[in-house]
């Protein structure tokens, strides 16, 4: 019975991350985030955002959960038990950036965004600067973090819900950044072979 759970829990992961990386010609995940920062009241039910775009209610609601899974949403729900989401850092303005053409963030990229933020970056901040869907970001952090470029520093609530991520440089990147410009060809290589092999981008 147990090995059953467990695969149709890794089923319904998978069947979940497919459905959010497809629905994003409908729309990106910088585009939902900007939905939300418009709305009168900054909050979206998974109903209402599948009222507002090509969304079905199940992929709203896939989508919305991801990215408070990550700790980028917050949510509240209503005496029927309908939830509500909104952003749970305050969307400031995108600064202007002259980041790159390809479909995965570069190391000039990541050290542009780096800067701007004055080296503390959110997940919110990265798809807002850069466009990526959540799921390419993830994979790629995950790989500077392997490499220990980067680190994942993080915030959990007394349940163990992360609250909060953010992304700092490891030294000696942090005090030398140029030193890791000089792996960006392979580094940028070596990223755009990840994501082929795991079908993030064509």
């Amino acid at each position: 019975m147990s090995t059953l759970l467990i695969a149709f829990v890794v089923w319904m992961y998978y069947r979940q991350q497919n459905s959010n990386s497809q629905t994003q010609r409908h729309i990106s995940d910088k585009d939902l985030l900007l939905m939300l920062h418009n709305e009168p009241d900054q909050l979206l039910s998974p109903h209402q955002l599948a009222e507002k775009t090509e969304l079905s209610l199940t992929e709203a609601r896939a989508r919305l959960d991801a990215l408070f899974s990550y700790g980028i949403l917050q949510r509240s729900y209503n005496s029927k038990a309908r939830h509500f989401f909104g952003t749970r850092d305050p969307i400031e303005e995108i600064p202007e950036l002259n980041l790159s053409n390809d479909p995965f963030l570069t190391v000039e990229d990541l050290l542009q965004i780096f800067a701007v933020y004055d080296y503390r970056v959110t997940a919110q901040q990265m798809i807002l600067a850069t466009g990526l869907p959540l799921a390419v970001l993830k994979r790629e952090l995950k790989y500077f973090e392997d490499q220990k470029i980067i680190q994942k520093l993080q915030r959990s609530d007394v349940n163990g819900m992360v609250m909060k991520r953010l992304y700092v440089l490891q030294d000696p990147y942090r005090s030398d950044p140029d030193r890791f410009r000089t792996q960006a060809g392979k580094l940028d290589l070596e990223i755009r072979d990840i994501l082929l092999n795991d079908n993030l981008i064509v």
